[in-house]
């Protein structure tokens, strides 16, 4: 983990270090297509650099995300035999009581039998003076007074087993309180274990948390750095635009030897095709890939824009919308007239937009970057070409790719 740290802020000091070095000087040393261009190339290796620590650290974070859920479920089921451990303590807590209710019950009815029983041994001895009786009534407890009654011949056999039925009862409800006491003993002892063991548990949470947290923090910050060379990349890329082809005067548009080029010279990846799509038509290509956000689209061929949207503000994955048209921001380009047919495009679902209505474009020039504003869920250019106002298949269309 503080390997990772160590390299994203090495990382994130050199991407700072090389912005604002090319900031400065922009408008002054960096005035050349050359040099914008080897800037731009080295801002792009930066960026992937980034996307690839960006890549890492969220694998390394799910990695520790599930490590995370691990522990939790421990803890859950710990805490469920607390619960069970506890509920079979108050049951046992409720039989003692209702035990001890019986005891007490037992005890006073013993009291009263003993007290009885004197009574009637004292009217014996008071009436026969036997010496057997003054031995029961010398007893100084009861327990000595039950184990001389089954000496003496002075107490009759119907007492006899008065008595020794009380006494088996005693004992019974003795060793019962006895065996409760020492199951809840056991139920404590195992509570202990099962509290120490969530607490350590809880120990383990506490740190498999610490470092979720630590990659959650590195990617972002991963993440903010890539956003701020995306953005240099941008200015740079619409003051190559501003040389290449500002101001200029063009008639002709389409270029008959390079044919139409790719729309995201980056992405080669079609995620969807034209033709039948859940239940309608799909009305172009989506072009995309899992790094393909925030990359440049450029003209398929040379042209003036003549429509643009750029007010959508949209701009999550999470969110799908009827910006544009369901469009989101997008650019359509009048891309002329070939053998007699008329080509326009539309650049859609863009993040944001590099270009204006009206301006003329050549093959090859950023129009925008690619986003998933609009009626769209994912990151993705949506390319569709028309051919005197009709939808046509783009794929029948590229000459040459890339």
């Amino acid at each position: 983990m503080n390997k990772t740290l160590k390299r994203i802020l090495s990382l994130v000091l050199s991407v700072f270090l090389f912005v604002t070095a090319i900031n400065l000087p922009l408008y002054v040393n960096a005035d050349t297509e050359s040099d914008l261009r080897n800037e731009i190339a080295k801002l792009q290796e930066e960026s992937k650099k980034i996307e690839a620590e960006i890549a890492k650290l969220k694998k390394d974070k799910n990695n520790q995300a599930a490590v995370l859920a691990a522990v939790q479920k421990k803890i859950s089921n710990t805490q469920a035999q607390i619960n069970k451990c506890n509920s079979q303590i108050n049951s046992i807590n409720s039989k003692i009581a209702e035990n001890q209710k019986q005891i007490d019950a037992t005890n006073a009815e013993i009291e009263d039998s003993k007290t009885t029983f004197k009574k009637r041994l004292r009217a014996i001895y008071m009436s026969n003076q036997n010496s057997g009786i003054q031995i029961l009534l010398g007893a100084e407890d009861f327990s000595q007074f039950l184990q001389l009654a089954q000496l003496t011949s002075s107490v009759s056999a119907h007492d006899k087993k008065m008595i020794e039925d009380l006494a088996a009862v005693i004992k019974s409800l003795e060793e019962k309180n006895q065996e409760n006491k020492k199951l809840l003993e056991e139920q404590v002892a195992a509570k202990n274990t099962v509290l120490a063991a969530q607490k350590q548990l809880q120990a383990e949470e506490n740190e498999a948390q610490s470092i979720y947290n630590s990659i959650y923090s590195a990617q972002k910050d991963a993440e903010k750095d890539n956003q701020a060379v995306e953005a240099q990349i941008k200015q740079k890329q619409q003051y190559l635009n501003e040389i290449l082809y500002g101001g200029a005067e063009h008639n002709s548009f389409i270029n008959t030897v390079e044919g139409f080029i790719w729309p995201v010279p980056s992405c080669m990846n079609i995620t969807s095709y034209y033709g039948p799509r859940w239940g309608t038509t799909h009305y172009g290509i989506d072009i995309s890939n899992g790094s393909i956000y925030g990359k440049p689209i450029v003209a398929i061929t040379d042209g003036t824009v003549y429509r643009t949207y750029t007010d959508c503000p949209h701009k999550t994955k999470s969110s799908r919308c009827r910006c544009g048209s369901g469009w989101g921001n997008h650019v359509g380009v009048n891309h002329g007239n070939i053998g007699g047919s008329v080509y326009k495009a539309m650049y859609a679902h863009m993040d944001t937009v590099a270009v204006k209505n009206g301006q003329y474009v050549k093959q090859g020039q950023v129009l925008g970057y690619v986003g998933t504003t609009g009626d769209s869920t994912g990151y993705h250019l949506h390319f569709g070409l028309m051919k005197n106002d009709s939808w046509v298949n783009p794929m029948n269309y590229f000459r040459k790719v890339g």
